[in-house]
């Protein structure tokens, strides 16, 4: 015998959820409330942000205002408020950890943190000015937020954005891109990559740490990496020289040593593997090489269908075909 069948979910219900949980974070007053940006305001935000020219008419008319949408409205500025409740560029922190927008919402709901960021953006640059730095650098930084939007195109066939956790670093101002890499300031967190690199002369946990971010925009040149490497260590010590920094740290699948079997020997991921020494856990990363290389969200891949255009797209989907995982490494180097 059989119970009910269980009822379906209450979109309005979700909704209002979602709303009143948004609605709900600690009031914070460390920065002014963000206002309705002008036409032209808008669009110069989006220019700094890279907002691709397929999503801006959606994400123009989705952005609410206090009183056409009050509850939408509110829901941004706790936002808003807790993005910038943290202590400073100079402090690593908490990043919020704000829900995805039930799907109700519609295009309202996935261009929901754009908005957000949005009306982030005036108070993120005068961060950014007030520590110095180069309007290249502030641009590259920013346009991550567009790569964003573009990859979850290709993962979902339509417009929307579900990095609202990832821009946070931006934002902050404790993360940067220098040429081909990015690099966010914090500490190494031992726990959580399951061990330091201590016993071999790298970082001990709560260290102060570059993490290395490798943009998905490109090749893996080394010449490009080089100079990145080279240039985070003289920007850190300009910008931010009450915590030096020795090391830097990546957390990437990457560096799973596997990719030596699967990838010819002048490969510029071997390279880039190549600068860093293993230290820690190695927990299975096949998700995040799906979404990474292939765009495909977590749960949803066919093998049979994933492209194989390129070296890197055999060997991948060949190792998992055989039975075999991708690991999350961890590695960490000596600034030059």
């Amino acid at each position: 015998m059989t119970g009910p069948a269980e009822r379906p979910a209450d979109p309005e219900a979700a909704t209002g959820q979602w709303l009143a949980a948004l609605g709900g974070q600690p009031a914070a007053t460390a920065v002014a409330d963000p206002k309705p940006p002008t036409g032209a305001e808008l669009a110069e935000r989006m220019d700094l942000l890279a907002i691709p020219g397929q999503d801006r008419e959606e994400v123009a008319a989705g952005l609410p205002d206090p009183a056409g949408d009050p509850a939408r409205w509110e829901a941004l500025v706790r936002c808003h408020q807790q993005l910038y409740a943290d202590t400073g560029p100079d402090t690593p922190s908490t990043v919020p950890d704000w829900p995805t927008a039930p799907a109700a919402l519609g295009a309202a709901g996935r261009y929901f943190y754009v908005h957000l960021y949005l009306l982030a953006l005036p108070h993120a640059l005068d961060r950014q000015r007030r520590l110095g730095i180069p309007d290249d650098v502030v641009a590259a930084t920013f346009a991550d937020l567009g790569a964003k939007l573009t990859t979850y195109r290709l993962g979902h066939g339509t417009g929307g954005f579900d990095r609202q956790g990832w821009m946070v670093r931006h934002f902050r101002g404790t993360l940067h891109r220098l040429g081909r890499l990015q690099f966010e300031r914090g500490v190494l967190d031992a726990d959580a990559s399951g061990g330091d690199g201590a016993a071999a002369g790298g970082p001990a946990h709560g260290d102060p740490v570059l993490h290395v971010h490798i943009p998905g925009d490109g090749p893996l040149d080394p010449t490009g990496c080089d100079a990145s490497f080279a240039a985070a260590r003289e920007f850190q010590a300009r910008h931010f020289p009450g915590a030096p920094h020795r090391h830097a740290t990546c957390h990437s699948w990457l560096l799973d040593r596997q990719l030596a079997g699967h990838l010819p020997a002048g490969s510029n991921i071997l390279a880039f593997q190549r600068r860093f020494t293993a230290f820690g856990a190695r927990p299975v990363g096949d998700d995040d090489v799906l979404e990474f290389v292939f765009h495909t969200p977590p749960g949803t891949a066919d093998l049979d269908r994933l492209p194989q255009k390129t070296t890197l797209h055999r060997a991948l989907v060949r190792h998992l075909r055989t039975g075999g995982h991708w690991r999350t490494a961890h590695g960490w180097t000596e600034l030059p």
